[in-house]
């Protein structure tokens, strides 16, 4: 591959001994590709930019690392993308450890975008890193045994009135039913909540370990530390305050949702006005009811051709599948004869 071969260049010079005298910093470059990776083959890659998002902002390169997502996750034609890393890299002049780094979060990026499977990616660090000095078998799973093993640890140590927070906090999680669970996830705020989740009891662990991905899971128990009373009790009232938000705010069913109440014949009807890319796009973004309304209303080619459309188009932006389902509604408005 010639797309990243200028940094690949410099960043392979004395690879040993950069490697030897940075083990942490590397094996935090494999760690966050690897999550971004099970994150992006378990709910797509728009779920990047949670995870990118998560990063320390002290972290190196943590900007940089966002900005590479940001691109993917716009859809942003992958030649683009490389060139754009390389042009970053030559204009930062990088050299030694941060050449190797940066050429290990963009390659991984990239193969991520490509959708090569974390089997792969795993591939890619143990082929650039000698595995005399830092090998990576399994070395995820036995940091979050370690870190577990640290939570428990800390949470000896809670007062009585933590315990009772973190109680609360379970019973909350517990009496979520799951339509609750699928809507709170998608919501920023609930990340407040993780950094409580290591010293839940092992029942609210499993609860929030079957409903998030595997990625997600391991980022939580991975950001094991000292906390303190106030963010206890402030998780508490953040989780309360949620789902009180959640349960008496009216479901929001999509811009389609609308056309639900329409005869088949209409749909039908009003299918036959659409083209392929338009009824493609909206969908992305819309909810499984309207999309299963839709293809009942398909013949069988069209529908195969809508959903091989969809699959080819890969993620999209959320004002291109906005844009496109309010044409859907306008052209459902028309009068028959432009009256």
């Amino acid at each position: 591959m010639n797309e990243l071969k200028e940094i690949r260049e410099r960043a392979l010079v004395d690879v040993r001994n950069i490697v030897r005298e940075n083990t942490d910093r590397i094996r935090e470059a494999y760690e966050v590709v690897m999550r971004l990776s099970y994150q992006a083959r378990s709910e797509g890659l728009l779920a990047m930019e949670y995870e990118a998002g998560r990063l320390p902002k002290d972290m190196p390169f943590s900007r940089g690392i966002g900005s590479m997502v940001r691109l993917v996750v716009d859809g942003t034609n992958p030649e683009f993308v490389a060139e754009w890393m390389t042009l970053r890299f030559l204009s930062e002049n990088y050299q030694g450890l941060e050449a190797l780094l940066y050429f290990l979060y963009a390659r991984g990026i990239l193969m991520i975008q490509a959708d090569e499977s974390t089997y792969r990616i795993e591939e890619f660090f143990q082929a650039v890193i000698p595995q005399d000095l830092l090998p990576f078998d399994r070395w995820q799973r036995a940091g979050i045994d370690q870190k577990l093993k640290m939570a428990e640890e800390i949470k000896a140590a809670l007062s009585e009135q933590e315990k009772m927070w973190l109680d609360g906090i379970s019973k909350d999680l517990s009496g979520l039913t799951e339509a609750e669970w699928k809507a709170i996830l998608q919501t920023k705020a609930f990340g407040a909540v993780d950094k409580v989740v290591p010293y839940l009891d092992e029942k609210a662990q499993a609860l929030v370990q079957s409903h998030v991905n595997e990625s997600r899971y391991y980022a939580i128990m991975q950001s094991t530390a000292a906390i303190k009373e106030q963010e206890i009790c402030q998780c508490h009232e953040k989780l309360k305050l949620l789902i009180d938000e959640m349960r008496t705010k009216p479901e929001d069913k999509g811009i389609l949702s609308g056309l639900l109440h329409r005869s088949d014949a209409e749909m039908q009807a009003l299918i036959a006005k659409l083209d392929v890319r338009t009824i493609a796009l909206a969908l992305k973004g819309e909810s499984k009811e309207v999309s299963a309304r839709f293809f009942r209303n398909m013949p069988p080619r069209l529908k195969y051709e809508i959903q091989d459309e969809m699959r080819y188009m890969g993620p999209v932006r959320r004002c291109d599948a906005e844009e496109a389902q309010r044409e859907i509604l306008l052209t459902a408005e028309e009068k028959p004869g432009g009256q």
